[in-house]
């Protein structure tokens, strides 16, 4: 990747890599999640400090097999089945993890192991099948001549049985190409035993693509992106262009919401229903819309929640803000939430109008039904009150045509 940061937490489609393969296991039912690390460790725990995992330490780094070894002192007692999985390996689903698991209890086999038959297998080890299922597992490096011909390739993704797996991890050698204790080569010393290796094919064969370069990255990210937009369109949300929506898989958006071109949506964002957004919008920080509110061209919300009805439809930034329901607020509009060391709230209340231009420098509130005029600065801790207009610079109160309050 050529660069200081691990690799792992290198973000595809906004999120770590390492996030995704972690999920899929949870997702798959899990009941111990345990990564191993390495170089940049720290930033690795740091990144992941709030998960519910175990941490084990792979001081150097000697290949796939030592970093299973490194792994046992957490399956210490240990008696049920292992899935491994790589951490810049994004693209395995929850179900194709229950499937390796049931075909290994299906089968009475020492390990299942995820394969994929691909156009170009340069880089991946090779699947040598036999009669009786896989006879090898043959790293690109040690292969022949036929052996770099086969297309089926080996994910890097496994299901073991612990107690298999532990009894052969003492045997492997480094006496090969990389000069690293391989897993794969378990594998081999598994048939050796007379134990059964069976090879379970990837039902879409994006699945066993891993990230190596910034190339990679992007390829991943891309599928990611699909992924989401497919599923989000399957639970009744309408997305204009897919290839232009760049939408966090952990955003929830309600059904009959419109989302137009050139959208981004980062972080936990929670959408209401008949919602329309866009084209050219991006929100972020955990925001949240209620049912019916729209959101448009050069549009930013971050660590905001407007709510049902709202509008902000043009050239607004709308940050730190608690909005109410069917408040407008007109382009150019701006909420100043820091002083460049503090973030600070802005308040809109229940049908409130913020005008074209207005500045509102927070914190400060704008109350039920009020109405600021176009350029309007509403200047630090000041308040609107319900049914009144203020203009000007800063703002102060209209004399002639204030509204009543509504109460």
């Amino acid at each position: 990747m050529k660069s200081d940061m691990p690799k792992v937490l290198f973000e595809a489609n906004g999120m770590p890599l390492l996030w995704y393969p972690m999920r899929a296991a949870a997702e798959a039912g899990a009941d111990e999640i345990i990564v191993v690390v390495g170089a940049g460790r720290e930033h690795v725990e740091e990144a992941f400090g709030k998960e519910r995992v175990t941490w084990a330490l792979q001081e150097s780094q000697r290949g796939t097999g030592h970093a299973v070894m490194c792994a046992r002192g957490a399956l210490e007692g240990f008696q049920g089945c292992v899935v491994v999985l790589c951490g810049d390996a994004p693209l395995v689903r929850p179900e194709t993890i229950k499937h390796l698991h049931s075909r290994l209890l299906e089968t009475g086999a020492s390990c299942t192991v995820l394969t994929s038959n691909v156009t170009d297998p340069t880089g991946y080890g090779r699947i040598v099948r036999g009669d009786s299922g896989v006879s090898a597992i043959v790293e690109e490096k040690d292969a022949s001549d036929s052996e770099k011909a086969i297309r089926e390739i080996n994910s890097g993704a496994y299901c073991f049985r612990w107690a298999d797996l532990d009894g052969v991890l003492d045997d492997l050698s480094d006496q090969n190409a990389q000069g690293e204790y391989l897993l794969t080569d378990a594998l081999a010393l598994l048939l050796e035993a007379g134990r059964r290796v069976e090879a379970v094919v990837c039902k879409d064969a994006e699945e066993a693509l891993g990230v190596n370069t910034r190339a990679g990255l992007a390829e991943v990210s891309k599928v990611l992106r699909e992924r989401v937009c497919r599923r989000l369109m399957d639970d009744g949300v309408t997305i204009v262009d897919p290839d232009s929506a760049f939408i966090d898989p952990r955003a929830e958006i309600g059904t009959d919401t419109v989302i137009n071109p050139f959208v981004v949506i980062e972080g936990p964002v929670r959408i209401g229903m008949r919602c329309r957004i866009g084209p050219f919008t991006h929100i972020r920080g955990a925001s949240e819309l209620g049912d019916g509110v729209s959101v448009g061209n050069f549009v930013e919300l971050v660590r905001t929640t407007l709510g049902a009805g709202s509008r902000a439809r043009h050239l607004s930034y709308v940050g730190d803000a608690k909005v109410a329901g069917e408040v407008n607020i007109a382009a150019g509009a701006i909420t100043a939430n820091s002083d460049g060391k503090m973030r600070y709230l802005t308040e809109i209340g229940e049908g409130a109008m913020v005008g074209a231009g207005t500045v509102l420098v927070a914190p400060c509130r704008v109350e039920r039904g009020a109405v600021t005029g176009a350029g309007a600065v509403l200047t630090k801790g000041k308040s609107v009150p319900a049914g009144s207009v203020w203009v000007g610079v800063p703002a102060r109160p209209l004399e002639k045509g204030a509204r009543k309050s509504d109460g």
